[in-house]
């Protein structure tokens, strides 16, 4: 059963680091078009900003994974973090009235990584039981 909690934590530090931190911390004009986006320089800071948190939320589930039973916070704090970006994308679909495809792709991926956290944390505690 540690094996569903390494590769959770190693799948969910691939996703935050390439997919979503080093996109958003170079952002620019091109990587605005690659994800089908308007580039907005009065955001840039902050998105920016965003991909640097998201680096090191991807550094710490990599290192989590090599130890998972030692790392229940860690494992919690994943399935928090891609939660809340299901609720995020589900605000922003009710606020923007819809979403281009890439971000149901998004979405549908947080949904994968939580249900995997959820098994990876219930085979932790219960080995920890």
């Amino acid at each position: 059963m540690m094996k569903i909690a390494r590769a959770a934590l190693v799948i969910a530090a691939i996703v935050e680091i390439v997919f979503r931190g080093i996109p958003a911390l170079f952002g620019s004009p091109p990587v605005a078009r690659l994800f089908g986006l308007e580039y907005l320089t009065g955001f840039i800071p902050y998105v920016h900003a965003f991909g640097a948190v998201m680096i090191c939320l991807g550094l710490l589930f990599w290192f989590a994974a090599k130890d998972p039973d030692k790392h229940l916070l860690i494992i919690n704090i994943a399935i928090l973090r891609f939660a809340l970006g299901i609720a995020a994308q589900l605000g922003s679909f009710f606020q923007l009235g819809s979403l281009h495809v890439f971000w149901w792709i998004h979405m549908a991926i947080d949904v994968v990584l939580v249900a995997l956290l959820i098994l990876a944390r219930r085979s932790v505690t219960v080995k920890a039981a």
